[in-house]
Parts: C-alpha cells; sequence; structure tokens
C-alpha cells in the first residue's frame, strides 16, 4: 500500500485543524468570561490553549515531532546523495528537543531560577525567554549561510514560518508576562494573550511543514510512505 503526500493538501487540512483548536479554545473563554463557566464537563481546560497535557498541547508537539522527522528524512536523503546533511541533522535535533519541552514544559522550569538571578519583571516576568532568545540569536548566526543557500522560496518559507512561530512564543510572551504581573492570570486580556500566542506557533509550525513537503518534492521529486510485510 502506497501513501502518497501533498504539500498542499496537508497544509490545508493542517489549517483546518488549528483553526479548530483556536475555534475551540474562544468557545471556552466565552464560556469561563461571558457565562462564568471554567470547566463545563472538562471541555474548557481539554481545548485551553494555555493548559499543559490537553488536546492543543498534543497536537503541538507531534507537530514539532513531525518536522523533526521531516527533516531526518531530508538529512538522510542529503547524505544518500553525497551533498551536505549535518546541518539538517541539526535542525532535526533542534525539533525533537521543542517536541519535548512543548510536553515536558522544560522552558517553565528555567523561570524561577532566572528570575532569581536576574530579578526579572515586566515583559520579562516569563524570564525563561532570557535563555531561549540568547539560543535563537546563537542559532540564527550558526544558520545564517544555510539559510541563504537554501532554494529561494524553501528560504522564504523558512523565514516566514520562523518570524510567525518566534513572534508568538516570545514576543507575544513579553506581553503576556508583563499581564500577568500587573493583572494576573485570569483576566480575559492574559487570556487573548496567550490565545494570539499560541495559536502563532501552531500556524508558524504548519508554514514550516509545507515548506519541508514542498522542499522534498523539488529535491526528490516526491515523498512516498510503502507499508508492506517483510520479505
Amino acid at each position: 500500500m502506497n501513501i502518497d503526500i501533498h504539500p498542499k493538501t496537508v497544509f490545508k487540512y493542517l489549517l483546518y485543524l488549528i483553526t479548530f483548536l483556536l475555534f475551540a479554545n474562544c468557545l471556552g473563554l466565552l464560556s469561563n468570561f461571558y457565562f462564568g463557566h471554567d470547566h463545563v464537563y472538562g471541555l474548557v481546560p481539554l481545548f485551553a490553549l494555555n493548559v499543559e497535557n490537553n488536546v492543543p498541547t498534543f497536537y503541538s508537539s507531534c507537530a514539532l515531532l513531525v518536522s523533526s522527522a521531516l527533516l531526518l528524512f531530508i538529512a538522510l536523503s542529503h547524505k544518500k546523495n553525497g551533498a551536505s546533511y549535518l546541518p539538517w541533522v541539526g535542525l532535526s535535533a533542534i525539533f525533537l528537543f521543542l517536541s519535548i519541552d512543548e510536553i515536558a514544559s522544560i522552558h517553565e522550569s528555567l523561570i524561577d531560577p532566572v528570575k532569581n538571578t536576574f530579578n526579572t519583571s515586566g515583559l520579562l516576568f516569563f524570564s525563561w525567554v532570557i535563555p531561549y532568545s540568547i539560543g535563537l540569536v546563537v542559532f540564527v548566526i550558526a544558520y545564517s549561510k544555510f539559510l541563504i543557500n537554501l532554494p529561494r522560496n524553501t528560504m522564504v518559507l523558512f523565514i516566514a514560518s520562523g518570524a510567525i512561530f518566534v513572534g508568538g512564543a516570545v514576543g507575544i510572551e513579553l506581553f503576556e508576562g508583563r499581564e500577568a504581573e500587573l493583572h494576573g492570570f485570569k483576566t480575559l486580556a492574559f487570556a487573548l494573550y496567550y490565545t494570539v500566542e499560541e495559536f502563532l506557533e501552531m500556524l508558524g509550525i504548519v508554514i514550516f511543514i509545507y515548506a519541508l513537503l514542498s522542499y522534498i518534492t523539488t529535491q526528490f521529486t516526491s515523498l512516498t510512505i510503502t507499508v508492506k510485510e517483510s520479505p
């Protein structure tokens, strides 16, 4: 049995999926802030974008894991063809870490030690953004040549997806942290901040997966998954 994967089709259905998750989260916000029901048989926390170990978290972790797997596929294909592959391996490892972080919330465990060390507040209330931003700068410097040498369409999609993802994960997080410090974690403004943050992260990864699949189809003709019995 052959399973053909088409980039535009995958992109379309992933967009549908994250739009559904956004809609479900917004229904939960409506239920909580306008009708005073923050549970509704567990449905509100099940689809809340800021709650761990629920449907959006599982989706985001899986999407990052798929990105890691596609990057590894590209790396192995380039290695087989005698082309440069180590940068792709590095990207695969980074996205594997991000997938684990999404489930285990590794970045949140850095908040207290970093805050206690640097006495951060305001925009840096969620102080994990400091070490992750430093890591981001190192990554951009290390991968700048790699990005420039990519096919133009792939480079544009990589940069766009990265800007959207980081804009949510770090950019919106700064304002989210200030809101949490000033008014707490249960305000409508805080909820709107984390909704935009998480949706931008998911959208960034959807675009990145599309970019990877498109790169595969242009560089290696196609991506076909074959399922058959062992010889």
